[in-house]
């Protein structure tokens, strides 16, 4: 009796991880990467990416026509007084990099916006023409400094976050208020698995991360006005936040 329950218990634990965690296969996406030393008057490198998870559960990077129209994000930095600071984002083999130098300890944001994508064009295969528009957002502490509370939003859709030891605390906004009740979110995890968070009242949602590394953060948002955008008609705008947050 005990080896049965304790076998249905196992099974049970299988099918909620699968249902809570199902695999983001072959889904592609934008994101950045921020690498640097955290501290003032040393480069902190900006990497913008396209790519691709595969079926084992594997993150790519990718080139091609997706890779070039990564030259269209405009990617800028908020300092703590709420400088704002414009990034140059040139093309190497597999992203689109820049560089700030920080001048002073604090939480600085890194922005992205890209609203030049072309009509995704689905009418060959019977399918409605989507425009999307992509916003990437990240945190980058310098110096002996914590973000310990949520920042305002300065995007169409923005999520900010900061982190309590392992507790992510996450917070999206639509049009420069917290998102709707319910409002959903899907987070990345380092291996690439994926959870779904429904946020409350305040558009406050938290998970509890599970290893070090690069999670992404999405929220969407489908604006059903159809226009025509460089001559091609379409029926929706899709609207997309990936918010990049590296776990030490």
């Amino acid at each position: 009796m005990k080896s049965t329950r304790l076998l249905n218990n196992r099974l049970l634990y299988v099918l909620l991880a699968i249902f809570s965690f199902p695999l983001f296969g072959h889904a592609s996406a934008y994101w950045m990467e921020i690498k640097g030393s955290e501290k003032k008057n040393e480069p902190v490198i900006i990497q913008v990416i396209y790519g691709n998870v595969d079926e084992y559960g594997v993150r790519h990077r990718q080139s091609g026509t997706e890779h070039a129209l990564i030259g269209d994000f405009k990617v800028f930095v908020i300092d703590a007084k709420g400088k704002r600071t414009d990034i140059v984002i040139t093309p190497k083999a597999d992203c689109w990099e820049g560089i700030f130098v920080p001048d002073k300890d604090g939480v600085y944001r890194i922005l992205g916006i890209n609203d030049k994508h072309p009509v995704v064009d689905r009418s060959k295969s019977g399918g409605d023409n989507i425009l999307p528009i992509d916003y990437l957002a990240a945190s980058y502490n310098v110096g002996d400094v914590a973000n310990k509370k949520f920042e305002l939003p300065m995007q169409f859709l923005d999520i900010s976050v900061y982190s309590i030891d392992k507790l992510v605390n996450v917070k999206a906004f639509q049009n420069g208020v917290p998102a709707a009740n319910k409002t959903k979110l899907r987070v990345l995890n380092p291996e690439n698995w994926e959870r779904e968070l429904s946020v409350d009242k305040k558009g406050e949602a938290f998970f509890m991360s599970t290893m070090k590394g690069l999670y992404i953060i999405r929220e969407d948002w489908v604006d059903s006005t159809p226009g025509i955008y460089k001559g091609v008609p379409y029926k929706s705008i899709r609207y997309r936040c990936n918010y990049c947050l590296q776990m030490k």
